[in-house]
């Protein structure tokens, strides 16, 4: 079975340290780009078991094709950034919370409201 893997859906940080400025630049903070949204197969079937929602309403809900839903949860591919966005985007407007994986522990999700 395929390791869960982590879709982001936003554009990678930018690996430029903080002494890359040019000479007469402004001093930067060390403020750094949010971490890129992530996404797993586990996370996606565990939203739409807590929303009720079947692979196909959530084909229908967020316009990514059934069969890769599927292959998805399964394991078995990956998705593109912008499936990965949808995905996610949908699940958000439904009140779903997104838990990335930090160093407490793995990704997860929760609800941020009742389903109604």
């Amino acid at each position: 079975m395929a390791k869960d893997s982590l879709i982001t859906d936003s554009p990678s940080r930018n690996t430029q340290g903080a002494d890359d400025n040019a000479p007469g630049d402004s001093p930067r903070t060390n403020h750094h780009p949010p971490q890129p949204a992530l996404i797993t197969g586990r996370q996606c079937r565990a939203a739409r078991a807590m929303l009720q929602w079947s692979r196909e309403e959530l084909a229908e809900r967020s316009g990514v094709h059934y069969i890769t839903l599927c292959n998805f949860e399964l394991g078995h591919c990956t998705l593109k950034p912008g499936s990965a966005r949808l995905l996610r985007l949908t699940f958000i407007a439904s009140g779903v919370l997104f838990i990335d994986e930090d160093s407490d522990g793995g990704p997860g999700i929760c609800l941020a409201m009742p389903v109604t």
